[in-house]
């Protein structure tokens, strides 16, 4: 069987970009694992920063999740300076958990013309060709394509296949969350969170009239969590500052996380043929909830690079080229990502914009759209930045 695009892995990143390949005329492979449609990732937030709703609104996407029960709404944030809240206006994060999320985008991607949705399809190796990879092996099948597309995971097995080398960098924090109906918001707005340097919580509203709680807690608690984890779940909510009311809430899940969740970044074009997106190329640290976000936008930048080309039927490698810078936005913040998940104290300069951000509002805005990851990180980390937080802290 030959198409022009096979992906494998019909996660966020995987049915994003098959949905816009088919959408630009293309003839696509959708390769998933697992049989079920409704299969769904569990260790995901899949909180979706504010920075990825332009992409969301220009494919459909966002129209589709409310749809489907996900809710909208900005973040506040609560720091040493007090809390900060968000004026009006700014773009906003949408949340839709998972076992919602990943059969819509399945469904979505079925429905596309030119997909097909293959499911209890195992990838068992690579298919070669002129230099360059030519497609994949499903067990004694061959599927040739003009071009491989990885979007399978933070262990990405093409990855392992290919083999790509890895850059793994230490997560100084563990995770650990559960879904409540019932709480009650004790902070401002709908969705919370706590930066308390180094352990982080956050309060958030999603489907369902539901709301996950999160701890995001130094290593070194790790011990205090581990004969209880849903008992110490609650006391490290409970401890927060205008922490949420619990008295009333019933936990409707299992407690879900991880002990560790190390940073991991690949080469997003490791060979001829072969191309890596979402969790795939970076999987970053999970607190400030980048995953999902970028998946989507990773994805939209992987179209728009390549699907000229082989629409055309000329080589993508220009292309592929252009993906790759593309995902120079998402590599700057994974680089302050990973010093973040080092779980260290915030340096001075840091405290100083925290400070700063409460008094002049046009900081603030800048500082809310940086952690929304809807600005690169030169708009936010220069000098001009730390003069005008100066300037707001000496003018009070």
């Amino acid at each position: 069987m030959t198409y022009d695009v096979v992906i494998v892995g019909a996660g966020v990143a995987g049915c994003t970009a098959a949905i816009l390949y088919g959408r630009a005329g293309l003839r696509v492979a959708l390769i998933e694992k697992h049989h079920n449609i409704s299969t769904h990732k569990v260790l995901c937030g899949h909180f979706v920063l504010a920075g990825t709703q332009p992409m969301l609104r220009r494919t459909g996407l966002w129209e589709a999740m409310v749809e489907a029960g996900a809710v909208t709404g900005h973040i506040s944030r609560w720091t040493a300076a007090g809390w900060f809240v968000p004026e009006p206006g700014l773009p906003q994060p949408i949340s839709l958990r998972r076992e919602k999320l990943d059969p819509l985008l399945r469904t979505i991607a079925a429905g596309t013309p030119g997909v097909d949705l293959m499911l209890g399809r195992t990838v068992t190796g690579l298919l070669e060709s002129g230099g360059r990879v030519a497609g994949v092996r499903v067990g004694d099948e061959e599927i040739h394509a003009r071009l491989v597309v990885g979007a399978d995971g933070h262990r990405s097995p093409v990855a392992r296949l290919a083999g790509v080398t890895e850059d793994v960098a230490p997560n100084e924090r563990f995770g650990w969350w559960a879904y409540y109906r019932g709480v009650i918001s004790g902070g401002p707005g709908g969705n919370q969170i706590w930066s308390l340097d180094p352990d982080v919580g956050i309060l958030i509203r999603t489907d369902d009239d539901l709301h996950m709680l999160v701890a995001f807690p130094a290593k070194a608690r790790l011990g205090s969590f581990q004969a209880d984890r849903a008992a110490a779940l609650e006391r490290f909510i409970a401890s927060l500052p205008d922490a949420p009311d619990l008295s009333s809430a019933e936990r409707v899940s299992k407690v879900i996380g991880t002990n560790d969740y190390p940073c991991i970044r690949r080469d997003p074009a490791p060979r001829p043929g072969l191309v890596l997106v979402g969790d795939a190329a970076i999987t970053g640290d999970p607190t400030p909830a980048v995953g999902c976000g970028w998946a989507f936008r990773a994805a939209e930048w992987l179209v728009e690079s390549t699907a000229p080309a082989l629409r055309d039927g000329s080589d993508p490698a220009a292309g592929v080229a252009g993906y790759r810078r593309a995902l120079r936005f998402v590599e700057a913040h994974d680089r302050l990502g990973r010093q973040d998940a080092r779980a260290r104290p915030a340096n001075r300069v840091q405290r100083l914009i925290t400070k700063a951000a409460m008094r002049d509002p046009e900081l603030g805005r800048r500082v809310y759209l940086f952690s929304m990851r809807a600005i690169p990180v030169s708009a936010m980390v220069n000098a001009g930045t730390v003069l005008r937080a100066l300037r707001a802290v000496m003018r009070r």
